[in-house]
C-alpha cells in the first residue's frame, strides 16, 4: 500500500462552476449542486435526452463545510 501525504493547495480544487458540465457530459446526468450561496443545475452538454423522461438521471451534490461536496440523497 502506498500513502501519498503531498499536501494539496486550493489551485488544485475543483471548482463546480468549471467542472459541472465536464461531470454531467461524461456521465451523461443532470447534475444539481446545493450549496447555501448559489444551487445549480448542469445539464449533458452532447448528448440527446431520453424519450422517456422517467429515466433521466439525476445527482445531486450538496457543498458542506467550505469545502467539500457530498451526495444528497432523498428518504
Amino acid at each position: 500500500m502506498y500513502i501519498c501525504l503531498i499536501q494539496v493547495t486550493m489551485d488544485k480544487w475543483m471548482d463546480i462552476t468549471e467542472m459541472g458540465y465536464v461531470i454531467a457530459s461524461r456521465y451523461n446526468v443532470i447534475l444539481v449542486s446545493l450549496s447555501q450561496q448559489q444551487s445549480m443545475t448542469f445539464f449533458p452538454l452532447r448528448s440527446q435526452p431520453p424519450i422517456d423522461s422517467s429515466v433521466h438521471r439525476i445527482i445531486c451534490i450538496g457543498h458542506v463545510f467550505g469545502n467539500h461536496f457530498v451526495q444528497v440523497h432523498s428518504s
